[in-house]
């Protein structure tokens, strides 16, 4: 793995250093509007593109951090039915689910920082999560908005790659990195993080070929990924149980 670059170093360091300062605290809260425009869509980067109007809505300006997701816990959200889907709920008692996978283990404790973007939950979490911010999650097409704003680009930055815009295989810390610490990344409507960070739940479903099994799509990217597996067009699908130490998700919200 080839070293984060200086800059980027001394942008981690100076967000570590912040901590204690409370503006940050809860920006995977803070959400943009997103004017609604045509959405122009592209399966993969060589494919045409498919044009697809989408509403207005609101998105977070970040992912949801290790602190704000600290309050869910704390305010008791892992036993309050009312804010979880019936079949998360199940699973929630199932499987004795108190609290993402990771929390308070010592050695994912470089994961854990307070203005990290959480990792660990489970589709059903982040959606529980959601609705305690009396939020929800992004459809994919949404989440593609905001990252290409009113044009086809391949990145939320523009249509070729650069480095030091988010973290990668071949960039960066082998792991998460503070919120903000990329403003080369920004979307053109000013949404951070969109790829490279975490792969990010939404609330859209599909199969694989051949399969049954109803997985939920995220997108993005995401740390330990290569470039190629990088971008706007990029899709994962999990099982709604799934929880991943390079998954995570962001807030959204109608208008």
């Amino acid at each position: 793995m080839s070293p984060p670059h200086e800059a980027l170093t001394r942008r981690i360091e100076a967000a570590h250093a912040s901590l204690d300062a409370s503006s940050w605290r809860n920006d995977g809260d803070r959400m943009i509007n997103i004017a609604g425009g045509t959405l122009h869509h592209k399966p993969d980067p060589t494919a045409p593109v498919q044009r697809i109007d989408i509403s207005s809505f609101a998105l977070g300006r970040h992912l949801v951090t290790v602190s704000a997701y600290g309050e869910f816990i704390e305010a008791g959200g892992y036993d309050d039915a009312s804010y979880w889907d019936p079949a998360g709920w199940s699973w929630r008692l199932d499987e004795d689910i108190t609290a993402p996978r990771f929390w308070n283990d010592a050695e994912w404790a470089a994961y854990l920082v307070a203005n990290h973007p959480v990792i660990g939950v489970s589709l059903y979490e982040a959606e529980a999560y959601a609705s305690f911010r009396e939020s929800r999650l992004p459809t994919t097409h949404e989440w593609e908005r905001a990252a290409r704003g009113d044009d086809a680009r391949n990145f939320p930055w523009g249509d070729d790659w650069i480095d030091d815009a988010c973290s990668c295989r071949e960039y960066g810390p082998r792991g998460t990195v503070p919120i903000g610490v990329f403003p080369r990344g920004v979307s053109p409507l000013g949404v951070h993080e969109l790829v490279g960070s975490v792969w990010q739940w939404t609330s859209d479903s599909g199969t694989r070929p051949g399969e049954e099994e109803e997985l939920r799509f995220a997108c993005g990217g995401a740390w330990n990924n290569k470039q190629w597996s990088i971008g706007c067009c990029r899709r994962n699908a999990y099982p709604p149980t799934a929880r991943f130490s390079n998954l995570g998700f962001r807030l959204a919200s109608p208008v």
